[in-house]
């Protein structure tokens, strides 16, 4: 064979695998893509009972609020055909919560039904493989049937009146009898109407703005006035049911305002005795101002030290059985006015230091032996002289 007749081989080899290779991927897209065959898919089985079918039928689509999920595999009658069981394949991946709502619909008027989930939670717990959800009211709606439909559109024509229709078709002639003329007029009349209307606009805006108003206010306030109501019923069945009551007290006011009148009459004296103590000990507090003002810092910082020594649910001191000495001195300043300016007595010595005490201080320093030489109160001094106060 000539290598051209090789070459015709090996080219209607290669066209032919090339062909085979179309048809493969052509029916894998048609598979996969069209008719949704996908053996790799994983998916779980969920079973939801129906009150109906709403024209579900096996191969109709699982959405996911409107979105393509699974497909319904088979409808079966459960419960001796009380209800239908649509049993439904979810791909894997989609997560649904069990507190979902569920709704039979279709997405033209030549059908196309389909079920969709409308999940209210992102939470746990999800559907899993054999979940099956109970049909409630609340959470799973069908379509209405067209029979359901002309049944309720039969009941609502038959309670129509035959006589009272008439009687409406009766008048609706006399009234339209006068011809274009009349109907004429009537639409000029409206026309007038809605004329003068028109001219009134900016007063039927202010109105209806204060309406508004109005009626925003009292929808504020009707709690509370649906409150001061039932309150004021309420009180007005206990002074109902009190009303002996009343009508007793009432009847011994007077004399008990007579005897609340002498009992004051008695007591008038005492009571000026003791609002006249009572002024007294005001005076004698208010003379006391500047002492309690110094007083109350004073036992604050007292209270605050008594406090340093309490803690762990113990108070600690330390207890001196050795007797320590203490100086005397011979002026003590006299001051009955408090001491708020910051001065300090000025002469301050000790008089009768002990011997085994070495006071501290430059009352001790050596000094020259001469009368006036420092270390006590200089002779012929004020012994109260206080030192000037602080500069502020």
């Amino acid at each position: 064979m000539s290598w051209l007749g090789k070459l015709l081989q090996r080219k209607l080899l290669l066209s032919t695998i090339g062909l085979v290779l179309v048809f493969l991927v052509g029916a894998t897209y048609l598979l996969v893509s069209v008719m949704r065959v996908n053996p790799l898919k994983s998916t779980y089985a969920v079973t939801v009972h129906l009150d109906r079918s709403g024209g579900l039928q096996p191969g109709n689509d699982v959405t996911l609020r409107g979105f393509r999920i699974g497909k319904v595999t088979s409808i079966e009658l459960v419960d001796r055909g009380q209800s239908i069981a649509a049993k439904a394949d979810i791909d894997s991946k989609f997560k649904i919560p069990v507190d979902a709502d569920i709704s039979v619909g279709a997405l033209s008027g030549a059908g196309e039904q389909y079920i969709d989930f409308r999940p209210n939670t992102e939470q746990a717990p999800f559907l899993k493989d054999g979940s099956v959800i109970q049909f409630t009211a609340e959470k799973i709606k069908t379509p209405t049937p067209i029979w359901s439909v002309l049944d309720n559109s039969s009941a609502l024509i038959s309670q129509i009146d035959p006589d009272k229709f008439s009687v409406i078709l009766a008048n609706l002639d006399t009234a339209l009898s006068g011809g274009p003329d009349q109907l004429r007029g009537l639409v000029n009349g409206i026309s007038l109407a809605m004329a003068g209307f028109d001219n009134l606009l900016p007063q039927t805006q202010n109105l209806i703005t204060n309406l508004r108003t109005i009626a925003s206010t009292t929808s504020h306030a009707q709690p509370d006035l649906e409150t001061l109501t039932r309150n004021s019923g309420q009180l007005f069945d206990q002074f109902n049911n009190a009303n002996t009551e009343l009508r007793a007290v009432l009847e011994k006011a007077p004399g008990q305002l007579t005897s609340l009148g002498a009992v004051l009459d008695k007591t008038a004296d005492p009571i000026t005795s003791l609002a006249a103590n009572f002024a007294a000990m005001t005076k004698a507090a208010q003379l006391r101002i500047p002492a309690l003002q110094a007083l109350f810092p004073a036992l604050n910082l007292g209270f605050s030290a008594a406090g340093v020594p309490a803690h762990d649910n113990e108070f600690h001191t330390v207890l001196d059985v050795w007797i320590r000495p203490i100086c005397q001195y011979r002026h003590v300043p006299i001051r009955t006015e408090v001491i708020q300016d910051g001065s300090l007595p000025k002469w301050n010595y000790c008089e009768n230091p002990p011997p085994g005490l070495q006071v501290r201080g430059s009352a001790n320093a050596p000094r020259p032996n001469v009368p006036d030489n420092g270390a006590q109160m200089p002779p012929g001094v004020d012994p109260n002289e206080m030192t000037p106060p602080p500069l502020r």
